[in-house]
């Protein structure tokens, strides 16, 4: 099973007034009707760090994947870093998402619900 941070709804609206609707591309959406969240893989967010060649927060990541409650933490480093490092983690995440697809691979039903969603 894939490593994930969970990014509640409410904490994926404040991160959207500061950084735009970008936030919500980095990973998949899903929804119960009353709960909403994103699972932003671990992976996409390493590799988006060192993308970004910044050993202040591959370091600070590093700390972060091997903690069990890693949403604080996660939510402090984008507040830190901000546009630059959302933006890659988009990037990284659309690319392992079409690299899923085009490796013959079935995308999660996650993914499937939030590309039909737009």
């Amino acid at each position: 099973m894939m490593e994930e941070i969970v990014v509640a709804e409410d904490d994926a609206r404040r991160l959207e007034k500061r950084f735009g609707p970008e936030v919500r591309l980095m990973g998949a959406w899903s929804s119960d009707g009353t709960f909403g969240y994103a699972s932003v893989p671990l992976s996409a967010v390493w590799k988006a760090a060192h993308e970004l060649v910044n050993p202040e927060l591959i370091m600070a990541l590093s700390r972060l994947a091997r903690m069990p409650a890693r949403t604080t933490s996660f939510l402090e480093i984008l507040n830190t870093i901000g546009s630059p490092l959302i933006a890659q983690i988009v990037a990284t995440y659309r690319e392992s998402s079409s690299e899923g697809m085009s490796s013959g691979r079935a995308p999660e039903p996650r993914a499937l619900a939030r590309t039909a969603a737009g």
